[in-house]
């Protein structure tokens, strides 16, 4: 077993997921949604929920648990499909699981190796594939989790051990479906039942708040992307204000904040400020986001 790489004191718990046949259907799928291999779905238009999984979902990120996925994705190793599918099916997933502006999902993590590669420099048991733990201690450390607290749904026997490989306990480490428990919502009824849940946060209190760039897509830039997010996480450990997810796409930024809605504005106004100079020095002076933005939504805060 991997030793916990962060401190018992890490105050937030997580709850990690499966995707396939834990939030979305697969087994039973038609089988023109697998147009290489049987299970390897990476169409986005077959992602469906299962029974159950939104609400599931809403009441765990309620209760203050940061929700995680992490999934095997062997069909960018055998060939079957590229990285940028995968996003695309994960991005509808995040979709699904985004409740008034809000997003479900703090992040998505896919490790794209196979023992049996036909690419490669994919052809490994890298310690990201389950029932390696690398998905979850990456997710560890650069979100900030106590894997003390945290809990792990998947429905097969690799997600568990996964779970266990990376220092949660067993008995947090729950199987759906031939496990004995009937889908998510049950596992969440378990979860949120325990006398050591996570302490409850004020759903009131999340404010969502997108800042959309000026030109076409200038996030397609990896430096870019990068220091966008890196200049979020930044901000957020200096001020103090929880960053309960944040996701970039390649023409914006939202990020999903515990505070309200004056608080979340002036996070993004130093996000805009700090990344403008930096994309200004890199750009001739060019801004990357615009000084003033359309009117917000109540839903969808712009700053």
């Amino acid at each position: 077993m991997l030793s916990d790489p962060l401190t018992p004191e890490s105050p937030t718990p997580a709850v990690f997921l499966d995707r396939d046949d834990t939030l979305i259907h697969n087994a039973d799928l038609p089988a023109d949604a697998f147009p290489q291999t049987p299970g390897d779905l990476y169409l986005p238009e077959h992602v469906r929920l299962m029974p159950g999984v939104l609400d599931a979902c809403t009441r765990l990120a309620d209760a203050g648990y940061t929700l995680v996925v992490v999934t095997n994705q062997g069909c960018v190793a055998r060939g079957s499909a590229s990285i940028a599918d995968v996003e695309a099916t994960n991005d509808r997933l995040r979709s699904l699981l985004t409740v008034n502006g809000r997003p479900l999902l703090a992040a998505v993590y896919a490790a794209p190796h196979h023992p049996e590669a036909v690419v490669d420099h994919l052809r490994a048991a890298h310690p990201w594939r389950k029932p390696g733990p690398g998905m979850i201690l990456a997710a560890a450390r650069e979100l900030n989790l106590n894997l003390a607290r945290s809990w792990l749904v998947g429905d097969a026997e690799r997600d568990i051990e996964a779970g266990i490989n990376a220092g949660i306990a067993p008995d947090r480490c729950l199987r759906v479906g031939g496990g004995g428990i009937d889908g998510l919502a049950a596992a969440a009824d378990l979860i949120l039942d325990h006398p050591n849940r996570a302490p409850a946060q004020n759903p009131a209190a999340a404010s969502t708040i997108t800042l959309t760039a000026g030109t076409a897509a200038p996030l397609a830039d990896r430096d870019t992307r990068r220091t966008v997010e890196a200049a979020a996480r930044a901000i957020a450990e200096r001020t103090g204000v929880p960053l309960i997810a944040l996701q970039l796409d390649d023409h914006s930024v939202t990020a999903t904040l515990a505070a309200h809605r004056l608080a979340a504005m002036g996070f993004m106004a130093e996000l805009r400020r700090t990344t403008n100079d930096w994309y200004a020095h890199r750009h001739g002076g060019r801004p990357l986001w615009p000084q003033t933005d359309p009117p917000a939504g109540e839903d969808d805060d712009r700053a």
